[in-house]
């Protein structure tokens, strides 16, 4: 299993709409950049068919560490990204489409 880097789907972004490198860099990052910034207003970003992004909050907790004495740890209350695939995604992964 490989992995693919911003500038492997630079290059297959540039080679599916037949353009160059750097136009395809600079809409690939015109998307993320846009993403991102919904992301950080709190606002969900829908890409149908492809997945939901939506920040979540996370309520402190304690856990055991994984090494140490046994005593717990305080996770303080933070924010996350959080991801659900849309049907296209999860039929392409799965191997259903």
């Amino acid at each position: 299993m490989a992995t693919l880097r911003k500038t492997d789907l630079v290059g297959r972004v540039s080679s599916k709409l037949g353009g160059t490198k750097a136009g395809a860099d600079a809409a690939l990052t015109a998307v993320l950049e846009s993403v991102q910034e919904a992301l950080a207003a709190g606002n969900k970003v829908v890409l149908t068919g492809f997945g939901t992004f939506e920040v979540r909050q996370v309520k402190k907790r304690k856990v055991r560490p994984i090494r140490g004495n046994g005593s717990t740890v305080e996770i303080p209350a933070h924010k996350r990204v959080g991801f659900v695939p849309g049907a296209n995604l999860k039929g392409e992964v799965s191997g259903k489409r």
